[in-house]
């Protein structure tokens, strides 16, 4: 599935002319998704897509995708720059993970239907040492 943002039918028309020799994947390029794909979720990250819907209701200003981000990068590369990030970018005009009044308006709002409220708690946990 392909989701592309479109605002004029100039822009839907030139989206599905792609589409106008569509070629389905060969067996090998489906395998080659598999493994991707299976590498990917090795990896335990959070799969948020940061289309920033969850930012808007929360009553703590959480910038929630860029703290998942934080934690993904930290699963990934386990350096320092995903802490500096967390404390020194993405909470110093917003809320911590820790600040989750647990409201639940950023569920509501999440297409991905990511149960965000854990998620925070497990941030919290990697990132705000006590």
């Amino acid at each position: 599935m392909v989701l592309s943002g479109m605002s004029t039918l100039e822009q839907m028309k030139d989206n599905l002319s792609f589409m106008k020799d569509f070629k389905p994947l060969t067996e090998e390029e489906h395998a080659a998704v598999k493994k991707v794909c299976d590498i990917i979720h090795s990896k335990n990250l959070i799969p948020c897509t940061a289309c920033r819907y969850c930012i808007d209701g929360c009553p703590k200003h959480i910038s929630i995708p860029d703290l998942f981000a934080c934690m993904n990068t930290k699963q990934i590369y386990h350096d320092w720059n995903a802490d500096y990030y967390y404390n020194n970018v993405h909470t110093v005009d917003h809320g911590k993970a820790s600040d989750c009044v647990e409201c639940g308006k950023c569920e509501k709002a999440c297409p991905q239907h990511l149960k965000i409220r854990e998620l925070l708690k497990e941030v919290a946990k990697g990132f705000e040492k006590k």
